[in-house]
């Protein structure tokens, strides 16, 4: 993988670990990196986009 900036100590790491992923409309969003350990485990866990379709995928459709 190539260098990335951490976002939270905002040192070049070679090991970077995806924390978030940012959307936006008129930019497309981006993937936000930090440094493996202290400054990874700081950012809050994403919540998963898809996890509410899933329970519309698990229901029956009546017919």
């Amino acid at each position: 993988m190539t260098i990335q900036i951490c976002a939270r100590c905002q040192r070049p790491t070679g090991r970077p670990v995806v924390v978030a992923i940012g959307y936006g409309a008129s930019a497309g969003g981006g993937v936000v990196y930090a440094c493996p350990g202290e400054c990874a485990a700081s950012f809050p866990k994403q919540r998963d986009p898809f996890e509410q379709t899933s329970l519309a995928r698990d229901v029956p459709v009546r017919a």
